[in-house]
């Protein structure tokens, strides 16, 4: 788990480019073209509350309530060990921008005022800090208090969070895009709960982090290619890291899809019309939508794969283990019982699986992400909006159609092609930077696009402006996993 110690994260790369878009806004607003504005936007997956905890410099397996008992201390100690990445957040509010968090699947958690409040509360202490604002002496005590709680009151409306998605004034819609993949859907994306109050309702994506590849410490979950094999590439995985080892792939592999596969029967929350209407009116109330365009919005998620367990069983090879077994047991039955002449009948079972391999195949993640992407589209028909940007499938694009850009902010994640993490999988960092002019207001013309990251450089990777109507702008080759940042000015 080299991917996760210190020396390999991206905290000082994302500090320096929040750095340099900073001096691009003080650069602007001098050049007297009006004040130039921010809003960063963290595009979901910022904070990784399904990884295992440290605890005395070890990872711990686990896989505790998704509840604010357990949150608040996990994002107390992620907080404590990215200083960098918070101090770089509160110099950009520390200017008068603002930042926005929107939650992931990986952390819903900041769905939970309690998260929230600690998040903001770290920030804001990080923009004080750039400010200048140290505590005084005792004798103005009471000045500074009042002074404070004002500056308190005034960086922290500018640290803002978003359960699902985020809209601006101009029509961007942001959203991580977690709604759209049934692995890792939530029924009710703004009161993400199950059974017990306050307690978040597991998706199949996090179970399986936590009970499965977190616990199988060749497999980065940062990059698809180290997980998502075929049954020769995980044996070759297997005979390379475990066959001479006192560990056992196949055990952690069957305890945690078993585990899996009850934990979702158990927690199961069928469907409810009250907690739905619930949902869509706070999301209309946290995001100034119409309440009909997110009504729209949300008959687009993937149904849950509580909801689909053929499905699960599918991805995380049960149905195949178990067909497999069933396949053995009946052909061992039928040597043992058959007349000899008869013996040979008996690979028709394990032809029988063979069958069901060809006729069931496995769905390829591929069409998950672009199933993700697909939907990209019919959300820019829902709010009419002129953009929309995603996350979560590490696969940046950057796009112009017919006016409307369609984006998705890849990742800056630990991703690496080999276990001992010399070889990045991609050098550039993206991220998508949109512009327009606040004072045109729904008339401002947006321009911009995907752009990288690199040796303290941005460079475009797409058109920066819709092309003519009637054209498209050409979509990139795929680039980088897990880029953090959606931006605007």
């Amino acid at each position: 788990m080299r991917y996760r110690q210190a020396p390999y994260s991206p905290d000082s790369e994302v500090a320096a480019m929040l750095d340099a878009l900073r001096d691009e806004m003080a650069q602007g607003t001098a050049r007297g073209a009006g004040r130039h504005e921010l809003t960063l936007v963290l595009n979901g997956d910022v904070f990784d509350f399904d990884a295992p905890r440290v605890i005395d410099q070890k990872s711990v397996f686990h896989d505790l309530p998704r509840s604010a008992e357990h949150a608040v201390p996990a994002m107390r100690a992620i907080l404590a060990d990215h200083p960098v990445f918070i101090e770089a957040l509160g110099r950009v509010v520390a200017d008068g921008h603002t930042v926005v968090f929107i939650s992931g699947n990986h952390d819903v958690q900041l769905t939970l005022p309690e998260v929230r409040d600690l998040v903001r509360a770290r920030v804001v202490d990080a923009a004080l800090a750039a400010l200048g604002e140290a505590p005084r002496s005792d004798e103005a005590h009471e000045a500074h208090e009042a002074h404070e709680a004002h500056a308190r009151a005034s960086l922290g409306a500018r640290v803002v969070f978003r359960a699902w998605f985020h809209k601006t004034p101009d029509g961007i819609i942001v959203e991580h895009g977690n709604q759209y993949d049934a692995y890792c859907s939530y029924r009710y994306p703004m009161v993400p709960f199950g059974r017990k109050p306050g307690e978040i309702q597991p998706t199949m994506g996090s179970l399986v982090c936590r009970l499965l590849v977190s616990r199988m410490g060749y497999f980065n979950p940062h990059v698809d290619s180290s997980f998502m094999l075929s049954a020769f590439g995980y044996l070759a995985h297997w005979a390379r890291y475990y066959m001479f080892s006192r560990r056992s792939l196949a055990v952690a592999w069957a305890l945690g899809a078993l585990r899996t596969v009850v934990e979702l029967v158990r927690r199961r929350e069928p469907g409810r019309r009250a907690r739905l209407r619930e949902s869509l009116a706070a999301a209309a109330q946290e995001t100034g939508a119409p309440l009909r365009a997110v009504a729209r919005h949300a008959r687009l998620f993937a149904p849950p794969a509580e909801d689909r367990l053929g499905l699960v069983a599918r991805e995380l090879w049960l149905d195949r283990a178990i067909l497999g077994l069933l396949a053995v047991a009946v052909a061992l039955v039928w040597v043992l019982l058959a007349p000899g002449w008869l013996a040979p009948a008996a690979l028709v079972a394990p032809a029988g699986l063979v069958v069901y391999e060809r006729l069931v195949p496995k769905l390829p993640l591929d069409a998950t992400w672009q199933r993700v992407s697909r939907a990209a589209r019919q959300v820019a028909r829902a709010h009419r909006a002129r953009a929309v940007v995603f996350g979560h499938t590490h696969t940046p694009e950057g796009v112009w159609e017919g006016g409307l850009f369609f984006g998705n902010t890849g990742s800056w994640s630990a991703a690496f092609q080999d276990v001992a993490c010399t070889k990045p999988v991609f050098a550039a960092r993206p991220l998508v930077w949109l512009k327009s002019d606040p004072r045109a207001g729904k008339a401002a013309r947006l321009s911009g696009g995907l752009v990288t990251w690199k040796s303290g450089r941005f460079e475009a990777l797409a058109a920066s402006v819709p092309p003519p109507a009637g054209q498209r702008s050409e979509p990139l080759a795929p680039l980088p996993p897990h880029a953090t940042a959606a931006l605007r000015t």
